[in-house]
This record gives structure tokens, C-alpha cells and sequence, in this order.
């Protein structure tokens, strides 16, 4: 891939990433059981380069235990620009209100949740179904029942101050408008541009239907002030963008059809980076490698394209994250 002569922005707040120690850490299990290697703080260092990267927002990565996963990434994050900690709490569990205590009690840095919900089908089948959901097999956002507890634990976070972090699948994010609609007070990220799957499955061609399932799941939540959306992980989108003209063509298309509906103020870059280039871009589905020093050098390449303002362009890559994690 390309450098773009490697020019970065100013100042760069990195809103999603992951640390992880599976072979040390017993809250990892389920990771270990992936076979997930370890991913150092030292090593997302080494990773950031010469990126200007003045704070981090790290984001649970499927602990079993995430109070216990909180205070373990709190223990290092003075050491590693760790500005902000998004944990892992199950929203419709009975004891919902005593993790997110917990959270709060172990965690300063605390500044929202986020409970993986991408689910489309059993998992193992060709959709868009989260490996974490595996463990349950529920969709939360729009079965009845599941979707019941869930949205008692989500309306009350925002008496505790607290963000949601949303990654589920395009089908889902009617559902997830609903829900915003009906909960005006909880502030709430898109995670992943939405997580369109697989919208090119050849060099150039793309899937027409899915993109237009994913675009009118963004409208919907646009509509929602409250609603921010993170532009990550874009190889689960389009496997293989950044080795072909066509596909980092649709890429682009994407990302900035997502600019244009949200408002630079409401969108944020991020690495999503762990274990390595291949994994954070597309979470797997793809094996082309990256760095991050290449991945926010495009970043910049396109900001830069679009003829967007230093505002605009401050927005994207800090300013929108520093809002709204409040750091």
C-alpha cells in the first residue's frame, strides 16, 4: 500500500484499540480459546511510529470478566496515552447495575461500555454474526425479549455518565435507530462505519444491495443527534482495498459518504489496531497487511482530497473523540 508520502495530521486522538494478553491474562480466556496472540502496550507503541498520537481510547476486547479487564488496562494507561476506557458490560444481564458499579469503582478513566451485538443468524454460517455472539446466540436489537433486557441496562447509562459504543450489523441498525430515538440521553458511537460486510468480493465489482441495506441503516441513526460514528476496520467493508484501484476507489466513496451525512463533528478516524496490520483493518476477513503510519496517511490523503477545512480535518482526527469521550 501506498505511504501518501506520509504526511499526518497535527495532533491525533486514536479512539479505538485493543491490548491484549490472552497467554498471561485468566479475564482472556475466551481469546485464548481463539488462539489470539498477545498484543503489548509496548507493542501498539512500536506500531504508532511517528504518528502524532497525543491520548488513546482502549476498548474491551471480548474479556470474560470486564471489570477485571477495566482495572487492568487503568494499571497501565498513565504509562501509554490511555485517555479513555471503554469496558465490557452485558446491558441485559440481571446484574448489569453491579458491573457497571464495579466498572466505575476500578476504572477513573471510564467513559463508556460497549457489548458486542452483531448478530444476523447462528454464527458460523456466511453472515455478518460476531464470533462473541457465539456465546449466546441472541440478537438483542431486534428480538423481543433479549432486546427487553438490554434496553433497561442501556437507558441507564446515562444517569451514570456513561457512552455506548454500537457494533452491530447493517440489518440491525433500524432497530439500533429505535432504540437511540427512544434514549435521546445516551450518547452513542457507530463502531467500524456500521460494519458493512464483504461489499466487494472481486477486484472491482460491488454488491449494490448491500451497500444500499447499509445506507439507509446510517441514515436512520444520523437522524439521531446523538449519534457519532467511528471510520475504522475498512477491510471488513472491502477486503483487499488497499492493493486495488477499484476497491480503494469504493473505500473512499464510502468513508466519505459517511463525512457528508454525519458532519466531520460527528465522525472520528481510529486504528481499531491490534495483533497486527491485517487483523485491525478488517477483524480477520482480510490478509492484506498495513501500518498505521500507512493507514493515517491515506486518512490524510483523503481528508486532504475533499478540500476539508483545518477544522473539518481537526475534527476527524481528535477533535470529535476528545468530545465526545470527554477527555
Amino acid at each position: 500500500m501506498a505511504a501518501q508520502a506520509q504526511k499526518f495530521p497535527a495532533d491525533i486522538v486514536d479512539c479505538h484499540h485493543h491490548f491484549i494478553e490472552p497467554q498471561n491474562n485468566a479475564f482472556q480466556g475466551f481469546l485464548k480459546s481463539l488462539g489470539a496472540p498477545n498484543y503489548t502496550c509496548e507493542q501498539y507503541a512500536s506500531d504508532c511510529g511517528a504518528l502524532p498520537i497525543s491520548k488513546t481510547v482502549h476498548v474491551e476486547a471480548m474479556p470474560d470478566d470486564g471489570v477485571a479487564e477495566a482495572a487492568w488496562v487503568e494499571s497501565l494507561a498513565d504509562r501509554h496515552k490511555v485517555a479513555a476506557v471503554v469496558a465490557k458490560c452485558d446491558l441485559s444481564a440481571p446484574d448489569a447495575a453491579a458491573v457497571l458499579d464495579g466498572l466505575a469503582a476500578c476504572a477513573p478513566k471510564l467513559r463508556g461500555v460497549r457489548f458486542i451485538l452483531d448478530y444476523d443468524g447462528p454464527f458460523g454460517e456466511d453472515n455478518a454474526t460476531h464470533v462473541q455472539c457465539s456465546l449466546h446466540g441472541l440478537d438483542y436489537l431486534r428480538d423481543p425479549e433479549p432486546a427487553a433486557a438490554f434496553e433497561r441496562g442501556f437507558a441507564s447509562l446515562a444517569a451514570r455518565g456513561l457512552s455506548f459504543d454500537l457494533q452491530c450489523c447493517p440489518a440491525q441498525l433500524p432497530a439500533a435507530a429505535a432504540l437511540c430515538a427512544k434514549h435521546p440521553d445516551v450518547a452513542v458511537v457507530i463502531d467500524h462505519l456500521g460494519k458493512p460486510r464483504h461489499l466487494s468480493q472481486a477486484r472491482d465489482p460491488f454488491d449494490a444491495k448491500a451497500i444500499d441495506a447499509w445506507r439507509r441503516g446510517m441514515a436512520l441513526m444520523a437522524a439521531q443527534p446523538q449519534v457519532c460514528v467511528k471510520l475504522s476496520m475498512l477491510g471488513f467493508a472491502v477486503p483487499g482495498w488497499t492493493e486495488h484501484d477499484g476497491k480503494r476507489a469504493l473505500v473512499k466513496s464510502l468513508v466519505k459518504e459517511t463525512v457528508d451525512l454525519f458532519g466531520p463533528d460527528r465522525c472520528m478516524f481510529a486504528s481499531n489496531w491490534h495483533i497486527n496490520g491485517a487483523v485491525s483493518n478488517s477483524d480477520g476477513a482480510d490478509s492484506c497487511e498495513v501500518t498505521m503510519p500507512e493507514l493515517y496517511a491515506t486518512f490524510q490523503a483523503w481528508v486532504d482530497d475533499w478540500g476539508l477545512d483545518a477544522a473539518a480535518q481537526r475534527a476527524l482526527f481528535a477533535g470529535t473523540a476528545a468530545t465526545f469521550y470527554r477527555l
